[in-house]
């Protein structure tokens, strides 16, 4: 059985590695190591009956007494599963042996290891894995998967989903990385984190936003269920299977438009960086904060950007700390010229004609061709800042889309596909507490008919866009019932 480029995988935590690894963290308790018994156990399997989940992500080594036990005791895990046509990958972590751990996996019937910064030379599948912001982006493989990610959703300490009366809610998502890393790599992309261990009840909407942060952003999410789920599950629970069966329902959607994974941000915002060290510290998280702000961006990779047009762009970031070489200068001020807004730190040349921005800002606005160039006062710090200065810069005037009467907190994202016959709105709104009514998305683009796509609906909805109150653009009307996800295709 060979891993798919399309599985869908679980984190399948069982066995004496995992009750070694979390018998060292506060409030692990007997229920827990109980739970983490019975999912060694091949009985355990019936719990994935009628689930898309068609692959097992086992911890497999760690450099711990507890590898030689675990990879033994699994044995009769991975044969059944393997009887289902389930697959089993290995996680292999720490200081383990990892020829050892990748010998011990071909015996054992398992498909493939994920492994950190592997260096070795082997015939048998590894998925190189590494912390998000140090990804072995060119390690051959299948896949690759990132540690180090959030659990998506609106989070205030001590409120949960709610902000209160003076409070601000933070927005965690995944989503800006996951756009990143397809600009970087074609091959399918695993986000590996864990639901919060304590402080939150996880519902199945919660879940299901989990999965959608990633997916719209082209990812899989490797699911991860909580103690409580777990627990539910090996008891027939009735709530845990329910959200079990929430959790499929939204893999099956995703699935099921498994051609929007190809389509490709219309965004007109471009953030040019090598994306390492500092410089992912910075450019990172002005994607972030770009994306809470549903400012439409493209992730341009420094080494990529030569071959790359600026097509359909308003402006571009530079935030990296090193000067740019200078072909891709070049390009940059060649966009500016013809109209672009290119926002950079203090190092770039104050070129063109001093210009008042409108609005008190870190950058010095000078005029350039028929563009404008933003040189940063200081040293760029702040990445909130410019984010919103770039905002204030390119004006919501360009926006592309915008959504009415939704939640405060949540991502839109506007793709098109390879051919340009079709546009995609994904609408994530991360609020699950939240009950809405009708909502209005306007598009810049005057569309044709839309199809109006939900989790749990067995056919989309018909939508005819109206000419919007605005000068230009058409509006789309979302009923009530459509819960905080949903997506709009268009016909261009």
């Amino acid at each position: 059985m060979a891993l798919l480029p399309n599985a869908v995988p679980m984190r399948w935590a069982s066995g004496p590695l995992e009750i070694a690894k979390r018998g060292k963290t506060d409030g692990f308790t007997p229920q827990n190591k109980q739970t983490l018994e019975r999912f060694h156990d091949p009985a355990s399997l019936d719990i994935l009956k009628d689930s898309p989940i068609d692959c097992l992500l086992l911890s497999w080594a760690a450099g711990l007494p507890e590898d030689a036990a675990q990879q033994k005791s699994a044995a009769a895990l991975v044969a059944a599963a393997r009887q289902r046509n389930l697959a089993v990958a290995g996680w292999v972590e720490g200081t383990a042996d990892h020829a050892a751990a990748i010998a011990a996996a071909r015996a054992a019937g398992l498909v493939a290891v994920a492994i950190q910064d592997f260096k070795g030379q082997t015939d048998f599948p590894v998925i190189p894995w590494g912390e998000r912001g140090k990804m072995p982006w060119d390690a051959p493989g299948p896949l690759l998967a990132a540690t180090g990610n959030v659990w998506p959703g609106v989070t205030v300490p001590g409120f949960g989903d709610s902000a209160g009366p003076t409070r601000v809610p933070w927005l965690d998502s995944n989503g800006w990385f996951l756009q990143m890393a397809r600009a970087r790599v074609r091959k399918p992309l695993w986000l590996m984190f864990d639901p919060p261990a304590k402080g939150r009840i996880i519902t199945a909407a919660n879940y299901q936003t989990a999965i959608c942060d990633a997916e719209i952003a082209g990812g899989r999410w490797v699911i991860s269920l909580d103690e409580t789920v777990r627990a539910g599950l090996t008891e027939g629970n009735a709530p845990a299977r329910e959200t079990l069966k929430q959790i499929g329902a939204a893999i099956a959607f995703f699935d099921k438009h498994a051609d929007w994974r190809t389509f490709r941000s219309l965004g007109i915002l471009g953030v040019v960086s090598d994306f390492t060290g500092d410089n992912f510290d910075m450019s990172g998280e002005i994607l972030n904060l770009a994306a809470r702000q549903n400012l439409q961006f493209r992730a341009i990779w420094k080494s990529q950007a030569m071959a790359q047009p600026f097509t359909g762009l308003k402006a571009l970031i530079y935030a990296d700390k090193a000067a740019p070489e200078a072909p891709l200068r070049r390009k940059m001020m060649a966009f500016t010229e013809q109209g672009g807004l290119l926002i950079t730190g203090p190092k770039w040349d104050p070129e063109g004609t001093p210009t008042d921005p409108g609005f008190d800002t870190q950058f010095t606005v000078r005029t350039f061709g028929k563009g404008r160039l933003a040189v940063a006062k200081d040293e760029l710090t702040d990445a909130f800042q410019v984010a919103v200065d770039a905002q204030f810069l390119i004006s919501h005037a360009n926006d592309l889309v915008k959504v009415y009467n939704a939640s405060s907190s949540g991502c839109t994202l506007v793709m098109g596909s390879p051919d340009g016959k079709r546009a995609l709105v994904e609408v994530l709104a991360f609020a699950t507490a939240r009950v809405y009514g009708p909502r209005t998305v306007w598009v810049r683009e005057k569309y044709r008919g839309a199809s109006l796509w939900s989790i749990g609906a067995a056919e989309p909805v018909r939508i005819e866009p109206m000419p919007a109150d605005e000068y230009f653009g058409v509006e789309c009307r979302v009923p009530a019932s459509v819960p905080g996800y949903f997506a709009l295709e268009f016909e261009v």
